[in-house]
């Protein structure tokens, strides 16, 4: 038996970011889930992590169904506590709901899952030389999202749309841009796009192949743990 923890930057659970991952834990994993906002009214998020102009944003949906931005530097304490409390519990990995990068987070024990590691790694091992599109949530996210992804080549085309926009216009606005610019395939590059929007893009005529942040996360960590 394996005790996993599910680690969002919003307020947990979010079982609609950790379906995936879950489908593929071994049937007798035991799950907790814990969020960096916890216990947080929207006031409070916006005074300790509103996101800041010219520095790295990420984007969740909050409880009560709100979306927000944050400053992804602000949350890395937040995130800490949490990944601490959730050892404490007793769990044998954390699986780190969100593709941006936390580079002092640090576990005592416990397996750290990044997906934003996972991600990258698996596209430039499988998806070697193929043109890629990449999808981020907002624009302000384009320039982090470039460095994050300078490795693969040829460079990647980026376009944006949120997973949490009412309506799937802009969803399929943005990979048609995407394949219009040449890409072979596209990444949608935050925990908060699910098979859901993959359905709809295939469903929309979006013919290449679609990898989600949760699929990819999943599908590297479920042999993990078995």
């Amino acid at each position: 038996m394996r005790n996993v923890g599910f680690l969002t930057i919003g307020q947990a659970p979010r079982h609609d970011l950790s379906a995936a991952i879950e489908a593929a834990l071994p049937a007798t994993s035991v799950v907790r889930h814990a969020g960096a906002l916890d216990g947080l009214d929207r006031a409070e998020v916006a005074d300790r992590f509103a996101a800041v102009p010219g520095r790295p944003t990420l984007i969740t949906r909050l409880a009560c169904g709100g979306v927000v931005t944050l400053d992804e530097a602000a949350m890395e304490d937040a995130l800490q506590e949490r990944l601490d409390a959730l050892e404490e519990d007793g769990v044998d990995a954390v699986v780190l709901l969100c593709t941006g990068a936390f580079p002092s987070l640090r576990p005592r024990r416990a397996l750290l899952v990044e997906p934003d590691a996972l991600l990258t790694a698996y596209v430039q091992g499988v998806l070697r030389g193929l043109p890629v599109g990449v999808m981020v949530p907002l624009p302000e996210q384009v320039p982090a999202a470039r460095d994050k992804w300078r490795g693969v080549s040829p460079a990647p085309e980026f376009a944006t749309a949120s997973p949490y926009a009412e309506g799937d216009a802009g969803l399929l606005e943005a990979a048609r841009k995407l394949v219009g610019r040449g890409a072979r395939a596209l990444v949608l590059d935050c925990m908060g796009y699910a098979d859901r929007h993959r359905r709809v893009l295939r469903e929309g005529g979006v013919a290449v192949p679609v990898l989600t942040s949760s699929g990819i996360t999943g599908a590297l960590t479920g042999p993990l743990l078995a």
